[in-house]
């Protein structure tokens, strides 16, 4: 017999676990199935797994108070707006971390472009004002943009010990 013919007969069996079956159509259904689990051990098998797994659940059961369904609910609207508010916040910080980028490389050829222009005006020697312009501003910018990733984390860190940026 084919596995999905098997697995016909299993769903077969659930739905008549679960009693499932209504009027005509479960008594044509019902007879068939047992004429087939009279011929196939495996089916007959998974029917005797299947009660004994339901018999064994039976001592698992619980009674739920009126409120634990707005319960449920509440807290996965919660967990929801958390995700979305994570979301956003993420969105933010890439945002500002493309801004970061920009106006660093901008400021950067700005500055080169004022150092060259500063050095023909001031009579200084245009090798010294870039690298006067390397320790003021590139380096430092370029240091800072390098650890604009990380303030996300150090916010993520302060926000779970209860602090505030």
């Amino acid at each position: 017999m084919s596995a999905e013919r098997h697995r016909d007969f299993e769903q077969r069996i659930d739905r008549r676990l679960a009693g499932a079956e209504t009027g005509a159509a479960s008594g044509e259904e019902a007879r068939l199935l047992e004429e087939h689990l009279d011929s196939c051990a495996a089916c007959a098998e998974y029917l005797s797994a299947s009660q004994r797994a339901i018999a064994g659940l039976k001592g698992f059961s619980f009674a739920a108070g009126p409120g634990l369904n707005a319960r449920v609910v509440a807290a996965l609207q919660a967990r929801a707006e958390a995700m979305e508010a994570r979301r956003a916040s993420v969105r933010r910080w890439v945002g500002l971390s493309v801004v970061a980028v920009v106006l660093t490389v901008l400021g950067t050829v700005v500055d080169l472009r004022v150092g060259h222009w500063a050095a023909g005006l001031l009579d200084l020697r245009a090798g010294k004002v870039q690298e006067g312009l390397m320790a003021l501003w590139i380096l430092p910018s370029f240091g800072l943009l390098l650890l604009f990733p990380l303030l996300p984390l150090l916010a993520a860190k302060r926000s779970r010990e209860g602090r505030s940026i």
